[in-house]
């Protein structure tokens, strides 16, 4: 998928993704690739309770793990139906004109909100959330929202783990995987912000 990096729309998106994925209630996801169309969906109180309460009663990291990825999940569901990301399919290379499509810019931030605001409201216990992974292979490039153990030594990879939406339906479960798996051959590294300029154009993936 070639997605035209807009620096503009993109710098706004991450400015406004730090106070609303730390407000209650509120997560900011983008969408249109690259970010170019923010969009907050609501989540209202005993929405969040049920949802949020398979977190509260997991036992073990792994078990927590389990939990995150099913709260993603909803959180998309209901996001989709607030924001027109509901059109977005799976791996979407080819639909440019689609309003709502998302490559991995928009799920890797819209993902990493999420997280941040279950950190915000204290309900992971093994796991804090790190920085995007980003895995290259000649223009093969692709990112994703990661957790990170928080027992672990930081410089073991084992301990960091992605959960990448973007291959799966709407309403399925993001796989959650040790960021090696994820990486499988390529090179990958773990940054703090996307790579995008203000000329360069990427295949995403």
């Amino acid at each position: 998928m070639m997605i035209h990096v807009r620096s503009i729309f993109f710098g706004c998106c991450l400015a406004l993704c730090v106070p609303l994925a730390n407000a209650d209630g509120l997560v900011l996801f983008c969408y249109d690739w690259d970010c170019k169309t923010p969009g907050v969906a609501s989540y209202s109180e005993p929405w969040l309770k049920k949802v949020l309460a398979p977190l509260r009663q997991a036992k073990t990291p792994e078990g927590e793990r389990v939990a995150v990825a099913e709260v993603v999940r909803q959180f998309y569901v209901r996001a989709a139906e607030q924001t027109p990301i509901g059109a977005d399919e799976p791996g979407n290379e080819e639909d440019e004109t689609v309003v709502g499509r998302m490559d991995c810019i928009d799920h890797s931030s819209s993902t990493r909100n999420i997280l941040s605001f279950l950190a915000h409201r204290q309900a992971l216990r093994w796991h804090r959330v790190g920085p995007y992974a980003h895995r290259t292979l000649f223009l093969d490039s692709h990112y994703s929202a990661t957790l990170i153990a928080t027992d672990a030594d930081t410089e073991d990879d084992a301990a960091i783990y992605t959960i990448d939406p973007w291959f799966v339906e709407q309403g399925s479960l993001p796989p959650v995987q040790p960021v090696r798996e994820w990486a499988s051959y390529r090179f990958y590294s773990l940054e703090t912000q996307h790579h995008t300029t203000a000329t360069a154009s990427a295949v995403r993936r």
